[in-house]
């Protein structure tokens, strides 16, 4: 059934891509369209202008050369004797130019024919007459055609005048038809430019209405598509949350430790020989760690696969929005346990708590440290909503929240909370130990009613109702009660009803830690990256119409820095470490060194993942502080979270590599599958 819901979803996912891609490709070919009208709209429009223009240009000088040609004809028209002084003046030189020709040459030379002689007279006396009849111009040239051929200078002035002012005449007739001619093609080109004139004022007042068609048409694609995109994301959202769902139920059932894993940003600063990450996230269930952009193309990438692989700019929302349902169960009675491991500087406290930072003032009295909280964790986050919901259903339901913080550090135990105001104000020390009265009574024998009751009247360890001011030092010890369950002998727990309260115990518990330490002399993130932060939050739920509650809980759990440093040769742990070794998680990242933690603690955290993975009958709990206070979590009824964080930078590579390597091992830890605690308070 998992395997055809899952087929249906990714065949749902498939036609939705397919759609999209088919959606998007007809979008953008009706947009090229149009574009492509657009832009040939407008180049037909700039062709129309240049055409215009040299339309334009042309008739201008049609214009010009016409206006000339009509000035010439009037004065032509105006002074029809200029054309003969002209040939008279012509016909003198010429005369002069021969005569001088003549006498030059050797020898006499006359002219006495009397041709000759005629043709001077006449010459003589056209010269004081008019020679613009028809008849004398008809003489002239008979008598021109009927002189024999001879030497050019023997042709009369008179008929060479007469020809001029003929040619002249056919000129002037020539020049009216090239002028009535170019008067009907201007007037074509101006009925031409006429039409073009329309056609290019009603295509540019077209324009607006077509661009307005086109954006209205390419508006309602958009629409369209924006909305089928809405559509689509809402469907893959709510089948992502489907698929969530039925993952959580699957790994409820399985009872399999869940594995989230958030790398840390790369950093520039600290990487000045490498360009590149060493981890890239191509899904949100692989992760791959790149070797060979450290140790060359001789090795091969290392590839991991988790419940849900965040990307390095994941917010811290959108970290707690992927383990919101987990955190919730508490309030129906489940145990809950969310763990961060990872080296010194990967992000677990940022992660799991938020940051925070520790300032000092300088009083009269002396120095004061105070702490501010900045951006919240995934722990903060949690307490916001659980007081949020334990509102919104105040009307069925009576929800009571209290909370415990208890750090381990070469394996000793401290109470963070207690000696703080809060502490001395409304804080109850838990663990109360039943007495062998008590068990031979058979009293509380689900073992629920003594903790409720603790959390409603304050009973504390010894039957004591309040703690009085200053006894706020307890010998903490591990226990575990007649119902095999593992508790902690002494620790103060605070009630708390906003999330205010919870920001003030935060805050008090890092001050009064800070203060601790300076007093000793020690590096306050030295301290910090090695030792293990537990804050736990205890829900009781009542509801109020049947009285049957439910008892929860939601620990926390920053583990110290899994910092490595080599193992020395022929070592005497070398019995302890032979599964380590034969596991590979601890083994070096393309050599043959093998490594151990700097913190004994997170060596016996990996044994005992090891043996669990291995079903072995024997598992040593009890070699470390930090695995005995997590028994329960790691083998009763609680659903477990591990959240690694890995650097991306290249010198933390063996690092990285092994917390890769020991989250894929924890991933096949199972547990089994968590009941829901149900308590009558009646």
């Amino acid at each position: 059934q998992r395997a055809s819901m899952a087929e249906e979803l990714s065949n749902e996912r498939r036609r939705a891509r397919d759609y999209m891609i088919q959606l998007k490709l007809g979008f953008e070919m009706t947009d090229g369209a149009q574009r492509q009208l657009l832009d040939d709209a407008q180049g037909m429009k700039r062709e129309l202008e240049i055409e215009l223009d040299g339309t334009k240009r042309e008739l201008t000088m049609k214009s010009h050369e016409a206006k000339s040609l009509r000035s010439s004809l009037v004065e032509i028209q105006a002074n029809p004797g200029d054309g003969m002084k002209v040939a008279s003046y012509s016909k003198t030189s010429i005369h002069k130019k021969f005569s001088r020709i003549g006498k030059k040459k050797k020898g006499p030379t006359s002219i006495s024919s009397p041709n000759h002689r005629a043709a001077s007279t006449g010459a003589s006396g056209a010269g004081g007459g008019s020679l613009s009849g028809n008849n004398n111009e008809l003489t002239m040239l008979s008598s021109l055609s009927s002189m024999p051929e001879a030497s050019p200078l023997r042709i009369p002035y008179e008929m060479r005048s007469t020809a001029s002012d003929v040619s002249s005449a056919d000129n002037n007739h020539y020049q009216v038809e090239k002028l009535l001619q170019l008067h009907s093609e201007t007037a074509k080109l101006r009925h031409e430019f006429e039409h073009l004139r329309r056609f290019t004022a009603d295509e540019l007042r077209s324009l607006p209405q077509h661009a307005e068609e086109w954006s209205n048409q390419a508006g309602k694609a958009l629409l369209t598509s924006q909305k089928e995109v809405a559509d689509l994301r809402d469907r893959l959202a709510r089948e992502s949350a489907m698929r969530r769902k039925l993952l959580n139920e699957v790994q409820d059932l399985r009872g399999n430790v869940r594995v989230y894993c958030r790398p840390r940003p790369f950093r520039s600063e600290r990487n000045n020989n490498c360009n590149s990450s060493i981890i890239s996230v191509p899904s949100h269930e692989t992760i791959i760690l790149h070797r060979e952009n450290v140790m060359g193309d001789t090795v091969t990438p290392m590839s991991f696969e988790f419940d849900r692989v965040f990307y390095p700019d994941s917010a811290q929302k959108d970290i707690y929005s992927e383990m919101e349902e987990l955190v919730l169960g508490a309030l129906d009675g489940f145990n809950i346990c969310l763990m961060a491991y990872g080296q010194t500087g990967s992000g677990k406290t940022h992660t799991l708590i938020g940051e925070y930072s520790i300032s000092r003032e300088e009083e009269d009295s002396g120095t004061s440290l105070t702490t501010d909280i900045g951006e919240h964790g995934i722990h903060f986050h949690a307490a916001q909503q659980l007081f949020t919901i334990a509102a919104h259903r105040s009307g069925r339901y009576q929800d009571t929240f209290s909370m415990t913080i208890v750090e381990v550090h070469n394996e000793k135990l401290t109470d963070l909370v207690a000696g703080t105001d809060m502490a001395d104000e409304c804080g109850n020390v838990q663990g109360r130990v039943p007495s062998s009265k008590d068990r031979k009574s058979g009293r509380s024998k689900k073992g629920y009613p003594d903790d409720e009751h603790s959390f409603k009247s304050g009973v504390s360890q010894s039957g004591d109702s309040k703690i009085s001011k200053g006894s706020n030092k307890h010998k903490l010890e591990i226990r575990t009660n007649y119902d095999g369950d593992t508790i902690v002998q002494g620790l103060h727990s605070i009630p708390v009803t906003t999330f205010e309260d919870v920001l003030r115990v935060w805050g008090e518990s890092m001050t009064q830690r800070a203060s601790r330490l300076t007093e000793q002399g020690k590096e306050i993130e030295q301290y910090e990256s090695t030792c293990h932060t537990i804050a736990t939050i205890n829900v009781v739920s009542t509801n109020i119409a049947t009285g049957v509650g439910t008892v929860g809980r939601v620990q926390f759990v920053d583990l110290a820095g899994s910092d490595l440093v080599p193992r020395k040769q022929g070592s005497k742990n070398t019995k302890n470490s032979s599964i380590l070794s034969s596991d590979g998680i601890l083994s070096g990242v393309g050599n043959n060194n093998e490594w151990k933690f700097t913190n004994k603690s997170l060596g016996t955290l990996h044994e005992v993942v090891n043996a669990r993975c291995q079903f072995m009958r024997s598992v040593p709990y009890r070699n470390s502080t930090l695995t005995h206070l997590l028994r329960d979590s790691l083998d009763a009824d609680t659903k477990v979270l591990l959240m690694v964080c890995v650097s991306s930078d290249e010198q933390d590579l063996q690092e990285t590599a092994t917390a890769l390597r020991f989250a894929s091992r924890m991933r096949r830890v199972t547990i089994g599958k968590a009941t829901k605690h149900s308590v009558s308070l009646a």
